[in-house]
């Protein structure tokens, strides 16, 4: 297996599972942080800011900085200043609303520039009435990310693809999806170093997200049979990850 100067990690699934740590994923965060190689954790969850996963991942007794992780809230920002809006209409929690704190949040669908969609677990018919009527007058239809089940210690929940996919059903209208398999997350990621594609790797152990989001990215990709993609499911596939490992441990050296 060739280095990597750049390490995209997924989290849930490949660094922890729920509230259970991984075998090796404390081991390989030490490695990156001893042998100074660069890694930026990479999440769909838009619920929570950068220093608060680094705070969780305390919990596993993996230390790192807000500085190594990059949401989708963190590219949806990026997406947004791009496209030169000002005006949004926002559903989400405080990750998503903190960071796009800059941008003016409306509590009407008035002047509306863009809907922004992020996992809501307080999402009211309300809001989604106001978001419907933005997008109708034109504003565009943004979803963080497209997951459809959020794991929790109690099993899995719905999480942001249905609220997104009930807003394109509602108004006809075909969201813009930010987070993985997206390019744009990926992008946004990779334009914050200087590194070519070929000395950046995307790991992570779901297919249809963490791989997929790499091979649509051009960059090598490794599969970690630990979480939600079995290495037998992998077989399976069309297009394969350049590597399937078995845990973290064979990425240290």
């Amino acid at each position: 297996m060739k280095n990597y100067k750049l390490y995209l990690i997924d989290l849930d699934g490949t660094i922890y599972n729920g509230e259970k740590k991984i075998r090796y994923a404390k081991e390989f965060v030490e490695y990156l942080n001893e042998k100074n190689i660069d890694y930026l954790f990479l999440t769909n969850n838009s619920t929570k800011e950068p220093k608060d996963v680094a705070e969780h991942l305390k919990k596993f007794a993996i230390y790192t900085s807000e500085e190594h992780v990059f949401t989708s809230s963190d590219a949806t920002k990026i997406y947004l200043e791009s496209k030169g809006y000002k005006n949004l209409y926002v559903i989400g929690e405080a990750g998503v609303k903190n960071t796009l704190s800059l941008f003016c949040q409306k509590d009407t669908e008035e002047d509306v520039e863009a809907v922004v969609v992020g996992l809501d677990r307080e999402l009211t018919y309300e809001k989604l009435a106001i978001a419907t009527k933005a997008i109708l007058n034109g504003a565009e239809l943004i979803g963080t990310n497209p997951d459809t089940l959020l794991p929790t210690a109690h099993g899995f929940a719905p999480s942001n693809g249905g609220q997104v996919k009930y807003l394109e059903y509602a108004t006809s209208t075909l969201a813009t999806i930010i987070g993985k398999p997206s390019n744009i997350i990926m992008e946004s990621a990779i334009k914050l170093f200087n590194y070519r594609k070929d000395e950046i790797v995307m790991v992570g152990d779901n297919y249809d997200t963490d791989i997929m989001s790499g091979i649509n990215s051009g960059i090598d990709t490794i599969h970690v049979q630990t979480g939600v993609t079995s290495f037998e499911e992998l077989k399976e596939k069309e297009k394969k990850p350049t590597y399937s490992i078995e845990n973290l441990y064979q990425l240290i050296k």
